[in-house]
């Protein structure tokens, strides 16, 4: 679990001298309205890129969400379209951690997670991390009790809580805990909770339809993992595994004679189902 929350916390350290538009936007300017209006345009413009498999309007979006350029900002969705961004690259999103300052509090969430087994150094990133991002710093300390043996009921609850506080770090602890402890009713309700915030995660909710439709062999299951799949691809967040999955459900109900596949769709979940690179 430590690699995949190093991966999430670095991410989110982008040192990028790239935005999703040429121009910065000046908030102190009598026309922000029609800038604002602007950028959220820039926006759509780059989802609808990034849903054709325009690698470098993921990279943009990703930048998007870091600023708040356009839209929420969100380290959550940077990271998401981030990866994606270099899954269909070849980028290696690991890397991306020596281009962080040493005191930015997201590049110190990364050293407290890397560390979390290690109590002595923990401590001491966790005290700094307290000062420097105190919701996290909560999420962090509840992740060393849960790796040491501690009681995850009582630490879930106070992750829960975070969450509550703002921390998207805590949003993905759960989701983690959830799916790897088989919790699939936990894991289900923490989706459905956050994915009108972060979209990549109805990609995940497809999934658990799917799996219903293994246990009940109800076709209504797999409408309903396309319609979250769609949810996604709304904002782009439609990955090369995703897209592949979407492309199948198409084939299969086509050979069911349930759905009438749109040939244009098919093309274009081709597209970006192949255009896939192992990190």
């Amino acid at each position: 679990m430590n690699r995949l929350f190093t991966i999430l916390c670095v991410v989110s350290l982008l040192v990028f001298h790239t935005s999703c538009d040429d121009s910065v936007m000046d908030l102190e300017s009598p026309n922000v309205e029609i800038k604002t209006r602007a950028a959220e345009q820039r926006v759509q413009n780059l989802i609808q890129q990034a849903r054709q498999g325009d690698v470098e309007a993921c990279k943009s979006l990703s930048i998007c969400y870091r600023d708040g350029d356009g839209v929420e900002r969100s380290w959550f969705n940077m990271v998401s379209m981030y990866s994606i961004y270099c899954k269909r690259s070849g980028g290696n999103i690991e890397n991306v951690v020596e281009l962080l300052d040493e005191g930015h509090p997201f590049r110190l969430l990364f050293n407290v997670f890397d560390s979390v087994t290690n109590t002595e150094i923990l401590d001491a990133r966790v005290k700094q991390l307290k000062n420097e991002f105190p919701v996290e710093a909560k999420v962090a300390e509840e992740a060393r009790k849960m790796a040491l043996g501690g009681d995850p009921l009582e630490s879930m609850e106070i992750i829960k809580e975070a969450e509550l506080e703002g921390s998207e770090i805590a949003v993905i602890f759960q989701i983690l805990h959830y799916k790897e402890t088989d919790d699939l009713v936990s894991y289900e309700e923490t989706l459905l909770r956050s994915a009108g915030k972060y979209p990549i995660l109805n990609n995940e909710l497809a999934w658990v339809n799917l799996q219903k439709y293994r246990n009940s062999n109800d076709y209504a299951h797999i409408l309903k993992a396309m319609e979250y799949y769609y949810k996604a691809d709304e904002y782009g967040m439609l990955t090369p595994k995703y897209a592949f999955g979407l492309l199948h459900l198409y084939y299969y109900l086509s050979n069911k004679g349930v759905l009438e596949p749109n040939n244009e769709e098919i093309s274009r979940l081709n597209r970006l189902s192949h255009i896939i690179y192992p990190l």
